[in-house]
């Protein structure tokens, strides 16, 4: 099996023990140096003739034996050293404490972020530790001869005020204060330091802005998938599986070949792990999009060696046109600067006249919202997607809402016919006093049950009293009483006819029965 690429393997020579060099992009061995330095001194740039890029070889973490106690006792560490994965498409390895300059603040933080990283993720550990820098700079800023015991609630307000002063935006004041919040509890409860309790609380952060998915537009897919045709193949088909899986982008790049199965009943589905949620997941899959996760799979089995084992790779020709495939895992932004060059050519633009700009993202925010706008319940989706609580889903929910208000806005105003069709309104409609006035009092009659759309100016209708047997005839869900009795009123007619033999108005008025019968159901499940 190839390596990562941020593990891969240096060659070494048997006779001397000389270390050798690999690509780093692909892991290659055809490679040629490419000269001396101003000094004379030889280089150590490197160009790779396999994916056709200049490199310089790092130090290759696998030859270094993990030796915890040791890393931890330097004011950098690098995970790898400590046996922790960086996380998927990561290429930093490093957490670096000497920007935290108090010596009590360096030795607490590195043990906070020591118990931290056996729960949290190395990128949420990062995050961690960019916090408690930021309060690290501040206190060497504005307090730096603070002691320990000299923190108390007025700095640390001073502190959400500050932030509130920089360019940071709410998100990132809130996790700086919370991340600043769990340290001092963690100094607190393990008596690292002598400060009190609550020196954050959560009035300190900032309320967040509501968030709102990120959806493509109908329109902006439509012109996606018309050009398709214009990507690479293996481009095209990420695309596919995006559009219908909703998973993440790390997600995509790393699925594996075995990624499919298959139940007794014939039905497929695809398997991934999540990588921000820690778990596998497996979800139902189209014929369509398993047709085009199989023409993946033999691409990829045709064109890398055998021991590859992901369902995409990297372009080693981006210099040229075409896509040359690589033994090595596309970045996570490659994808959205294909479809943004794609967008750029041919003009894909929003309802605004905008160009598109593509982020690999907004894929699953628009499974998800589609799911809530076709009516899936939220749990399915929430399991779908991998969601680990209903919150994340609900943020779906929001265009549901503005859906349903419309739904609801055009059903109020619900105008039907004898028939109890819906009638649609004409392309134009007129938002002026006068024209609305004109519509209302000349075009159309007023009736004590509805109105007629037949207009005054033909001289008025030549069928007196027949206006629930015509098609001009027009009512809305405000004459409901008025249409229960008069249906109360057509039946006893019907059945004094039927008593006396008088065929024809019998038929007359079954007629008109049937009709309200029909309005009055169609007008019913308007307000339901």
């Amino acid at each position: 099996m190839s390596p990562a690429p941020e593990q891969i393997v240096p060659i070494r020579s048997r006779q001397n023990d000389e270390k050798l060099v690999a690509c780093k992009f692909c892991n290659g061995t055809n490679l040629r140096k490419n000269g001396r330095n101003k000094s004379g001194k030889q280089t150590q740039i490197y160009y790779c003739k396999d994916c056709e890029k200049d490199f310089t070889p790092v130090e290759q973490v696998s030859l270094f034996v993990i030796d915890p106690l040791k890393e931890y006792g330097k004011n950098c560490w690098d995970c790898r050293r400590l046996g922790i994965e960086p996380g998927v498409g990561r290429s930093s390895y490093k957490l670096n404490f000497e920007k935290i300059t108090q010596p009590w603040m360096n030795s607490t933080v590195k043990q906070h972020i020591k118990i931290a990283l056996a729960s949290l993720t190395f990128s949420s550990v990062q995050e961690k530790l960019s916090s408690l820098r930021r309060l690290s700079s501040y206190f060497q800023e504005y307090y730096p001869t603070i002691k320990p015991s000299e923190i108390d609630r007025e700095v640390l307000i001073n502190f959400a005020g500050f932030l509130l002063s920089t360019s940071l935006s709410v998100s990132t004041r809130n996790k700086t204060l919370h991340n600043a919040k769990l340290y001092f509890e963690d100094c607190y409860q393990n008596e690292w330091l002598d400060v009190p309790r609550y020196l954050v609380r959560s009035e300190d952060l900032g309320r967040m802005p509501k968030r709102l998915p990120r959806y493509i537009p109908g329109e902006v897919i439509e012109q996606l998938n018309e050009h398709l045709t214009d990507l690479a193949p293996p481009v095209a088909r990420m695309v596919i599986i995006l559009q219908e899986c909703g998973m993440r982008i790390s997600e995509l790049v790393n699925l594996k070949l075995d990624c499919l199965l298959q139940d007794k009943a014939g039905d497929w589905f695809l398997k991934y792990y999540q990588f921000k949620m820690k778990k596998e997941i497996t979800i139902p899959l189209s014929r369509e999009v398993v047709m085009t996760i199989q023409q993946q799979i033999d691409y990829i089995q045709e064109y890398l060696p055998p021991d590859w084992q992901y369902m995409f790779c990297a372009n080693g020709g981006l210099k040229r046109p075409g896509f040359k495939p690589v033994p090595r895992i596309m970045t996570r932004k490659i994808l959205a600067q294909y479809l943004n060059y794609l967008a750029k050519a041919h003009k894909i633009c929003d309802g605004t006249g905008k160009i598109w700009h593509f982020q690999s993202h907004q894929f699953r925010h628009t499974v998800g919202t589609r799911m809530i706008n076709n009516g899936v319940p939220q749990h399915i989706i929430q399991r779908f997607l991998g969601h680990e609580s209903p919150a994340m889903t609900a943020t779906y929910a929001t265009i549901h809402d503005q859906t349903m208000k419309q739904e609801i806005a055009k059903f109020q105003d619900r105008v039907v016919n004898i028939a109890g069709q819906t009638v649609t309104a004409n392309d134009m409609e007129a938002d002026d006093e006068t024209l609305q006035w004109f519509k209302k009092n000349v075009y159309a009659q007023a009736l004590p049950n509805g109105s007629c759309a037949l207009p005054i100016i033909t001289n008025g209708c030549p069928h007196a009293n027949a206006c629930l047997t015509c098609t001009h005839f027009r009512t809305t869900a405000e004459y409901l009483a008025d249409h229960y009795q008069q249906l109360a009123q057509t039946e006893k007619l019907i059945d004094k006819a039927k008593a006396n033999g008088w065929q024809r108005q019998t038929e007359m008025n079954e007629r008109i029965k049937a009709n309200l019968e029909q309005i009055i159901a169609s007008l019913e499940e308007a307000q339901a």
